[in-house]
This record gives structure tokens, sequence and C-alpha cells, in this order.
């Protein structure tokens, strides 16, 4: 399963196999990241950062509002001929950053967290729901990948070993208390029998 993404200038693209997540990163400047991600060190929480544009709609206004200030004060001037050139760049260098400030993306990101590493996706890159979709998938097959490794019981392991992936399952919502007791006495069965 692949998801591309693109914000503005950066690129990333996310591979999704049985056990690992590969992860291709390019930057604006042309930074280019290559990383994979083994699943079983994947939280399955999900934290949303979203910014707003009310920030530089403002400021974009009062830059706006300043360009009409150096305009009526270039048209009341007596000198036009000498002052044509600041107006003009005026209207370059303060138009340059309110289109920067109107057009540019904003950093809207999901970050899939609560184990030992974090990745964060674009929010709305191709589409929302392509990005939650594709999420869902990934905490998905973290948790089978979790409920394979520590709920399989072996008669073999410590008790202490054995509890404590039963209690990691159970802290993590990964099984219920039934599940968890069923489990446990499960493992006692099988240590009794195997102890015969």
């Amino acid at each position: 399963m692949i998801l591309k993404q693109k914000q503005g200038l950066n690129t990333k693209e996310f591979e999704l196999t049985d056990k690992i997540i590969r992860i291709k990163s390019t930057s604006a400047f042309g930074e280019m990241k290559e990383w994979s991600v083994n699943l079983e060190f994947l939280g399955d929480s999900k934290f949303y950062e979203s910014h707003s544009r009310k920030g530089p709609k403002l400021l974009a206004l009062i830059l706006s509002a300043f360009i009409i200030f150096v305009t009526i004060a270039f048209l009341v001037d007596d000198d036009k001929a000498q002052n044509v050139w600041v107006l003009l760049g005026v209207y370059a260098l303060f138009g340059g950053m309110i289109a920067l400030l109107l057009f540019s993306p904003m950093r809207n990101e999901l970050h899939l967290v609560g184990g030992a590493n974090q990745i964060s996706f674009f929010m709305n890159s191709p589409s929302k729901l392509e990005v939650e979709t594709f999420v869902e998938e990934v905490v998905q097959r973290t948790k089978r990948i979790l409920l394979d490794k520590y709920g399989r019981i072996d008669p073999d392991l410590p008790e202490d070993t054995q509890m404590n992936q039963l209690n990691y399952l159970k802290n993590r919502d990964l099984i219920s208390e039934e599940l968890y007791e069923q489990l446990k006495f499960d493992y006692k069965t099988q240590k009794m029998i195997k102890g015969m």
C-alpha cells in the first residue's frame, strides 16, 4: 500500500508492507531523506496539528494598507519622477510578501504517536479521507503485529515474562479485560499440563 503526498514543494511517500513502513521525504530545498520504521515500534494514537490562516491574512491586510498609504503619498508628492522607482520597489517587495502570506501552504499534519517512533503525514494530501484510511491501515497492522508477538501463549516462558507481555497488551488496549483473563488462564493451564 502506497501513499504519495505533496504540500507546496515538500513531498512524502509512504510504502506500507507487512512489518515495516518505508518513508521518502523531499524538502523544498532539495534535501532528500529515506528511512524505514518497524511497525512494532509505532503507536496507535493520532495527534492532529492544524494552523489557521487568520494571522497571515491579518498581516497581509496590514501590508496592503501600507501599500495604499505609500501610493497616496506618491500621488500627493510633487517629485513623482524621482520616487517612481521607490513605489515600484514597494509594490514588488510588499506584493510578493502578501502573495507568500496568502498562497503558501499551511502546515496541517496528522502525527501517529504513542510508540517508540512517530510518523507525520500531511493532513489533506491527496485527501483527508485517503490519509485517514492509510493511517488506519498502519494502526491495524501495528496492532496485529503486537498481538501476534506478545499475545501468543508459550508455557516455556517464565510466568513473569508471559504476564508482562499480557499486561503490555492490556495497557495498550489491544486486548480486553476478559481476553486478558482468558489468556492468563490458558497460560497457567498449559504450564500445568506441561509440568505433568
